[in-house]
């Protein structure tokens, strides 16, 4: 039976997205924040299967908070391995495009595995494949240590910033608007980001870079860390145009992985865009091995 998700099914919802996702960090501190701290107007909805006391089936949606438009949207399902061919993802998926089709969303992005019968399913529901991601780790106690910033350039934690987070807010909204993929983030607020990055308690502030100019960020390389298991993954790494072609993507990323190394973390999950030329040659330089592939696909309606 399909019921509303709430707050006390973190734990078993995160449990379900670990055995789902290998690729990820998911925590169900993470999984409880971004479910309390939803805003009511981005509609965010979730929904569980339970069997034999677990949860085998869950589905989210709401409106995309960082999109220019409000009729963009996001959507995530997952069905446990051994539940499969039961019919819990169409049920979800039914319920699911209800509430968005009720909520306006007229462009849902979605990512999966790429698996094929995964991809069957997301191209049953409707959705047209818009790219392609591949997984890779690296343990950072074997990343070389980074050398010495380039003059005029000091590397700080995020966390240095707990003062006035809007500084590095302006960086990284710089730094990320070309990202590859089929996400738009020009709607990005300060408001949207310090609840849905800076607040999130998978980030890691003081494992997360900052470069920094004359005092003023100008590149940011994010970490989400699990540090009971060991764990984390990147998030993104970007700099600023003006400051691109220098190095610093890769000294950010190396500054973390040594960090995290000195942090207990023993693996570190990245999730790199096949046209992101740049950070396929970053991450083959740090020693990220491929271990996975995923896709994101576009419902437009």
């Amino acid at each position: 039976m399909i019921r509303s998700a709430t707050l006390d099914d973190s734990q078993r919802v995160a449990a379900l997205l670990t055995t789902v996702f290998d690729d990820r960090v998911i925590t169900a501190a993470g999984m409880r924040y971004r479910r309390e701290s939803a805003p009511l107007e981005d509609r965010v909805e979730s929904w569980v299967v339970e069997r034999g006391g677990g949860i085998v089936g869950w589905a989210v949606g709401g409106l995309d908070a960082f999109a220019p438009v409000r009729t963009t949207a996001f959507a995530g399902l997952s069905v446990h391995p051994e539940h499969r061919g039961e019919g819990i993802g169409r049920a979800l998926w039914d319920g699911l495009s209800a509430h968005l089709e009720e909520i306006g969303a007229r462009r849902i992005v979605a990512h999966s595995r790429a698996d094929t019968d995964t991809k069957a399913f997301v191209v049953r529901c409707g959705f047209k494949l818009e790219g392609t991601h591949t997984g890779l780790a690296v343990d950072p106690g074997t990343v070389v240590a980074p050398p010495p910033p380039p003059p005029g350039i000091e590397v700080a934690t995020l966390g240095s910033f707990a003062c006035d987070p809007r500084r590095v807010f302006v960086a990284d909204y710089e730094s990320f608007l070309d990202e590859p993929g089929p996400g738009d983030v020009s709607g990005m607020t300060y408001d949207t980001w310090r609840r849905l990055t800076w607040d999130n308690p998978e980030c890691d502030r003081e494992l997360c870079t900052v470069a920094v100019a004359d005092g003023v960020p100008v590149g940011i390389s994010f970490l989400e860390a699990d540090r009971s298991t060991g764990r984390a993954v990147n998030v993104g790494t970007g700099v600023t145009p003006a400051f691109r072609g220098r190095g610093l993507g890769l000294l950010m990323k190396q500054v973390s992985l040594s960090r995290a190394a000195a942090a207990g973390i023993t693996r570190v999950i990245t999730q790199n865009d096949d046209t992101n030329a740049p950070m396929v040659a970053i991450n083959e330089r740090l020693g990220y091995t491929p271990f996975s592939t995923g896709h994101s696909w576009v419902l437009e309606r």
